[in-house]
């Protein structure tokens, strides 16, 4: 009885504890690549999750495939948001830097905020082209799903 009391009691608690596990939302920040070797990484607050009717801080980080960060101030960058019928919401974003909490010093990426009209899906546009030539242009898109 000693052994399976244990054994019981661990799996009760996994039962209970479960389902707040997989009911909570998992983030992670969405990654594409353009077909010419730049990769742009989004994030929007909070926790890539973003509400309806707020402001909502949006950050891309830009790199080369192989992990080189390219420096935001040498980015002809834009963003643009759509609505699910392919309606721009949001355009000419103003950009602006942000230091990046945990990377080497210097690192940099790309801002804006973007503030959502109601709850749905969205396609985040972001675009961009070297201003010295040292990357090719790039059209990424990311889908967004705004909560009420």
């Amino acid at each position: 009885m000693h052994r399976i009391l244990p054994i019981f009691v661990w799996t009760v608690c996994g039962f209970a504890i479960a389902p707040s596990i997989f009911n909570s939302p998992l983030t992670a920040h969405q990654q594409k690549t353009a077909p010419r070797n730049i990769t742009a990484m989004i994030h929007l607050e909070p926790n890539d999750s973003p509400y309806a009717r707020k402001p909502t801080l949006t950050w891309f980080m830009l790199t080369r495939t192989n992990g080189e960060m390219i420096a935001p101030e040498n980015c002809n960058c834009r963003v643009t948001a759509y609505d699910s019928s392919n309606r721009p919401i949001a355009q000419q974003l103003p950009l602006s830097t942000m230091q990046m909490e945990g990377h080497k010093k210097g690192h940099k990426a790309i801002r804006t905020t973007i503030t959502f009209p109601k709850p749905g899906s969205y396609t985040v546009a972001f675009s961009g082209q070297a201003k010295d030539r040292s990357f090719n242009s790039f059209d990424l898109t990311f889908p967004v799903t705004v909560r009420p």
